[in-house]
């Protein structure tokens, strides 16, 4: 038997979600201020990472943590990404909620499921990707702490390379998945930024290597030395690449982004 309330959501109209891309720092929440987004439920795994890392009485400067604080760091994201994945947006579908998916996507494999599972729940699902350079998005990172009066993370740079670069690369693959339910906006540095990978490196990486972590044996080294490698390669390679200069030049204004995402969800 059908309820009045599940009625009611049939006649009002399919539910709708939007899943946000973009490297940390890259200025998602920025484009989404000033969209009247009425009722919509905002799932973003940072929030409740967060409350969990203070619960735990870890800094949120997580980029300076000891071996201790970066096993609880790694403890608190694993409970914040079950409870997303497990309760939150599960929830959300049962109940046909619409809402905003406030994340990096860096993963297009775990991206892609989750469309089809919503678009199979009925939703309409769209799509605001926001690409930043490197620099930008590291320089973002890296004072996010201190400019919060320590109420909000700072990740460790290496994180934030890899998903900078995961998503980076990720642009065409979303582009086409979405199609009409997709828009892009850059915010990129207007001062003069490092083109160099070492030179970033040897500025927002280095200084905050971990100093305490265990030796790794002959094989785990070489593994992890390989899978440097390859990640510095992809990196340099997306930094002189001219994709990155195609998203720049597809992507529009906030104000040309807000109209958009206003029409998908009128």
């Amino acid at each position: 038997m059908i309820s009045l309330i599940q009625l009611l959501k049939e006649i009002q109209g399919n539910p709708k979600a939007i899943i946000l891309a973009g490297a940390p720092g890259a200025g998602k929440g920025y484009v989404l201020r000033g969209l009247d987004l009425g009722n919509l439920t905002v799932f973003n795994l940072d929030n409740t990472f967060i409350d969990l890392l203070k619960q735990a009485n870890v800094s949120l400067d997580l980029k300076s943590h000891d071996a201790e604080s970066r096993s609880k760091a790694a403890q608190a994201m694993a409970q914040a990404t079950a409870k997303l994945k497990k309760e939150q947006i599960p929830s959300a579908i049962e109940n046909k909620e619409s809402f905003v998916l406030d994340g990096t996507a860096a993963s297009a494999k775990q991206t892609e499921a989750l469309k089809n599972e919503l678009e199979e729940a009925g939703y309409s699902v769209f799509m605001l990707y926001v690409y930043t350079d490197l620099e930008r998005s590291l320089q973002q990172n890296q004072d996010r702490f201190d400019k919060s009066g320590g109420e909000d993370r700072s990740l460790a740079p290496a994180v934030v390379l890899r998903t900078w670069a995961d998503v980076t690369k990720n642009y065409d693959i979303y582009k086409n998945m979405f199609g009409e339910n997709f828009v892009s906006v850059a915010n990129t540095l207007k001062d003069e930024k490092l083109g160099n990978l070492e030179a970033i490196v040897d500025k927002y990486l280095t200084p905050f290597s971990p100093k305490d972590t265990k030796p790794k044996d002959a094989k785990a080294q070489a593994r992890s030395d390989k899978a440097k490698e390859e990640l510095n390669q992809e990196v340099s390679a997306l930094l002189k690449d001219e994709a990155v200069q195609d998203i720049i030049n597809n992507s529009v204004s906030k104000e040309e982004a807000q109209s958009k995402i206003k029409q998908f969800l009128s």
